[in-house]
């Protein structure tokens, strides 16, 4: 009977059972609750729209840019010729400075994508207006609203762009506005609860 006493307890001691080392699957769920919760709070709110409606100012400022840039190098005449029919920002150098843009001269279209097209926004940067495309002494080619950048980098007339997601309830409306005398350009976003626009740099 001692011989069996004794194997019993060694058996007893055999089966004891330990928890294995690592995590329960709710622990894991738990922590990953909390992981996502904290992304949530930190991480900003992705606009899609409102990034399309920046990419697309912005490639209006660097088309300006470049044309000035490519006026001064050159020492000839570059036109901006803004086409609202076809939602398109068109660059062409008149490399004999002739006024005409022929086939043979260099020319780079911007088109807008993704929904976004020039629009009349509800007001204007100083006062309303009823034209994509404000200028006070805009060109023309084509019937299209132009501006040219001379030699010496500077604008043949002021000029302020309007552009916009498609319409929904929470239209994103852009502006860029250039200087005639320096050719330099900054761009505006409209804030709609306050109905003013305020400067892109700035926000």
């Amino acid at each position: 009977m001692g011989g069996t006493g004794s194997s019993g307890n060694v058996m007893s001691s055999g089966c004891r059972l330990h928890r294995a080392a690592g995590y329960t699957l709710l622990e894991v769920l738990i922590v990953m609750v909390m992981i996502a919760v904290l992304v949530a709070i930190a991480s900003p709110r992705l606009n899609a729209p409102r990034y399309r409606a920046d990419a697309a100012i912005q490639m209006f400022r660097n088309a300006f840019t470049q044309a000035q840039r490519t006026a001064l190098i050159n020492q000839y005449d570059v036109l901006v010729i803004i086409d609202t029919v076809h939602q398109t920002l068109k660059v062409s150098e008149d490399a004999n400075n002739d006024g005409i843009i022929e086939s043979s001269e260099h020319s780079d279209s911007y088109p807008l994508t993704d929904g976004i097209r020039f629009v009349v926004p509800p007001t204007g940067l100083d006062s309303d207006v009823s034209t994509p495309v404000v200028g006070s002494q805009l060109g023309s080619v084509g019937g299209l609203p132009t501006i040219t950048f001379g030699r010496d980098g500077a604008a043949t007339s002021d000029l302020q762009l309007y552009i916009a997601t498609p319409s929904d309830p929470d239209r994103i409306y852009r502006a860029v506005e250039l200087v005639q005398s320096t050719g330099l350009s900054d761009w505006y976003l409209y804030t709609a609860t306050a109905g003013i626009w305020a400067q892109g740099g700035l926000r």
